[in-house]
């Protein structure tokens, strides 16, 4: 049986990350939405048949690490970006350590989205609560700027009444956006592991 900490972590990322579709096989090209008209990039936008290659790996990260995820990603149905000009599509990918073995393991997500606007703090926000909305409801605190990419964000986050915890991090690099988001099961979450995954992941955009 899975341990209740694992539960709600894939909860918690499901509710931020709609599947287009029923199903989604892995390494599937997203599907690019409209170009937008106003305040675009002045080159063209990153095509979304790009972002699996910016994906992290399994050698990524430490031992013992397996993939659960990969594939085109989607805000919630109610998020305002699904109707933004600006908003290109997105992939993502997770991957958990969790075995019988570990008193608690961690999980791991890599969001990969392309928005047609220069990266701000206030931005990055933005578009951050429109992936994980729930994430307004918990204990969350600001943490200094990583100094990642072209802007950046950090938060760490505890589950209500639990002992889940975790670190974010937001950062916009040209017109890719990623957040990097690790949660842990017994409120030991490693803030170096969110933070040297989003420096590898910074490396990999194109």
């Amino acid at each position: 049986m899975k341990k209740f900490w694992f539960l709600i972590m894939v909860a918690t990322l499901t509710a931020g990350i709609m599947i287009s579709g029923c199903t989604s096989q892995t390494g599937v090209a997203p599907t690019q939405s409209a170009t937008p008209t106003q305040e675009a990039s002045p080159s063209a936008p990153t095509p979304l048949e790009m972002l699996p290659g910016m994906a992290l790996e399994l050698s990524d990260f430490p031992p013992g690490f397996e993939l659960i995820y990969e594939g085109e990603t989607l805000p919630p149905d109610e998020s305002s970006l699904l109707s933004d000009p600006y908003y290109q599509g997105g992939y993502s990918i997770t991957v958990s350590n969790e075995s019988p073995e570990l008193s608690a393991g961690e999980m791991v997500d890599q969001m990969i989205l392309v928005y047609t606007r220069p990266a701000t703090r206030e931005r990055l926000e933005e578009i951050f609560f429109a992936h994980y909305p729930e994430l307004a409801n918990w204990s969350l605190s600001s943490l200094p700027d990583p100094g990642i990419g072209d802007a950046s964000i950090a938060y760490h986050f505890i589950y209500p009444e639990t002992t889940l915890s975790g670190y974010t991090i937001a950062f916009g690099k040209g017109d890719v956006y990623e957040i990097i988001m690790t949660m842990r099961g017994d409120d030991t979450a490693d803030y170096t592991l969110a933070e040297e995954t989003a420096k590898k992941a910074a490396g990999k955009i194109r």
